[in-house]
């Protein structure tokens, strides 16, 4: 899986700061290095290797395995290159540039291949004191093994720091999917609360329809039947309320059939309300109005009220924004944009708003479509009777 825009940047924005600072200084090293010696013709191939390696800084961002077997392979050859004396061409500050391809291998690989990755980086350690070895036969030991210590140190810190930005981000991920879970749940209950309702609704205007009927009527079984009818009702609805207590979520929440369940008539309403000075919100309404089930009544009315209260929460005003309900011969398309207003509150978070509401559309048989540009544009579509 490609990585995302947001897991690029860090990456990035450090190879571009390593390449900016750490070439020109390695090209000034070794200048100074050469100069004495006259050894200027090595300039040139130390300074396209150290280039190179910069480029490999900038492609493990995207390929972090290619990456860094390029960059261990140029930090090898500068390590080797034995025109300047000694090893000290795989220290220029370019060689930086291998710490970002050690932390990004670590960071972003499965931990067999980071640890290959980390044996690589020790070794190269191991190489560069072994060439400093060679060059100086008289070198103090103790500097070549304290010479050894700290390479290995620097890339087992760059090594460590990136299995630990690898940890906080799956830590980070199954947050995010916790709470995608979670509001997903939360939403089913509370799709199953707003239903229990209307079919409670329906059930108290039956029962109360047949105990009308069981009055009027002259005939004794037609009123036996209308009571049993009646009866039947007054069961199945305290069954329902016996079956939303273990789906509330709230224990002190007032009980089923007591709230009114919104509608598509509140529509107007809700806009109205949402209205203000600073918040130009408009409703409009066309086509023939045709049947819809309750979930998809529903899950229209939420979708409004959701949109409508991110845009008036998370935008600063002015703000303009539309409400359109359109009707089709099987379908119904409902339609919230906004303009943005005068920018963000501030950035947007991981909120689960539209998650829940696309949750919810699902569950009624239609689809949520979301586009951002200078605003937000919020569009569901649901079945009608005819198109169910």
């Amino acid at each position: 899986m490609s990585p995302t825009p947001a897991e690029t940047r860090g990456p990035l924005v450090a190879a571009m700061l390593i390449c900016a600072i750490g070439l020109p200084l390695s090209i000034a090293a070794l200048i100074q290095l050469a100069e004495p010696a006259g050894w200027d013709g090595v300039v040139p191939w130390i300074g396209a290797l150290a280039l190179t390696l910069h480029l490999a800084g900038f492609l493990c961002v995207w390929f972090p395995r290619v990456g860094f077997g390029l960059g261990a392979l140029l930090m090898l050859a500068l390590a080797v290159a034995g025109d300047l004396g000694s090893s000290r061409a795989a220290l220029l500050p370019s060689a930086v540039t291998f710490l970002l391809l050690q932390w990004q291998l670590a960071s972003t690989q499965p931990r067999p291949t980071a640890l290959t990755g980390l044996g690589v980086g020790l070794l190269g350690a191991l190489v560069i004191t072994a060439v400093d070895a060679i060059t100086y036969e008289q070198r103090d030991l103790m500097l070549l093994a304290f010479e050894a210590t700290a390479l290995a140190a620097v890339v087992g810190a760059a090594w460590f720091w990136g299995r630990s930005a690898q940890r906080r981000r799956a830590a980070a991920l199954s947050a995010q999917q916790a709470q995608i879970r979670q509001a997903i749940a939360a939403e089913r209950t509370r799709i199953s609360r707003d239903l229990h309702d209307v079919v409670s609704h329906s059930l108290t205007v039956m029962i109360a329809q047949s105990e009308a009927a069981r009055v009027l009527t002259g005939d004794r079984e037609t009123a036996q039947a209308l009571g049993r009818v009646a009866q039947t009702g007054r069961s199945a609805l305290q069954g329902l309320r016996g079956m939303l207590r273990v789906l509330e979520e709230d224990p002190e929440a007032p009980p089923a059939g007591t709230q009114p369940v919104p509608g598509l008539d509140a529509l107007a309403d809700l806009v109205a309300a949402a209205s203000s000075p600073e918040h130009r919100l408009s409703y409009r309404q066309t086509g023939q109005v045709r049947e819809l089930t309750p979930e998809a009544e529903l899950a229209l009315y939420r979708a409004a009220q959701e949109a409508l209260t991110n845009a008036v929460r998370h935008l600063r005003p002015p703000l303009s924004a539309r409400v359109e309900l359109a009707w089709g011969v099987d379908q119904v398309r409902l339609t919230i944009t906004d303009d943005g207003g005068a920018g963000p509150r501030e950035e947007p978070g991981a909120g689960t708003g539209l998650l829940a509401m696309a949750e919810r559309v699902r569950q009624a048989g239609g689809h949520l479509e979301v586009q951002r540009g200078d605003g937000w544009s919020i569009r569901v579509t649901l079945p009608t009777g005819a198109g169910t």
